[in-house]
């Protein structure tokens, strides 16, 4: 049985973002336009790469967030959530941000203050997976 991929509203407006960029590319005849292949990519992870191993240990977060996993192809950063009992993936979150350690604007900084937020804790419970406890994670320190 395989696994059925979701987004969250998170994810689908930036996949939507990405579509749209590559699409208007296509329509003007740029197939090798770095939005394309940005979106080959984002397709790529999400038909075939997430659901082919998606509790892969190589692919998941540390610390608190452990149970969340994510994807990298370049700059490219999707998270997403898994359950094996229910075979679904959601997906939680795609960032094209450059990784910068300790910056504001780093994928790992901006999703762990999203997963602080709570904004995926109904996802969570609907998997089944835990939820990362709020007083563990720390908020990115800004320089």
């Amino acid at each position: 049985m395989s696994y059925k991929v979701e987004l969250t509203p998170t994810a689908q407006k930036t996949y939507e973002e990405i579509h749209n960029e590559a699409h208007t590319c296509i329509t003007a005849g740029d197939q090798s336009n770095s939005k394309v292949t940005t979106l080959r990519m984002v397709d790529d992870a999400i038909d075939n790469i997430i659901p082919h191993d998606p509790l892969r240990p190589s692919n998941a977060l540390s610390g608190p967030l452990s149970n969340i996993f994510r994807v990298k192809k370049g700059r490219l950063r999707i998270y997403y959530a898994a359950s094996s009992k229910e075979k679904k993936i959601v997906i939680l979150y795609i960032s094209q941000t450059l990784r910068k350690a300790g910056d504001a604007n780093d994928p790992y900084s901006i999703f762990t203050r999203m997963v602080l937020t709570g904004r995926f804790n109904e996802v969570f419970a609907r998997l089944g997976v835990r939820i990362p406890p709020r007083h563990t994670l720390q908020p990115p320190q800004i320089q």
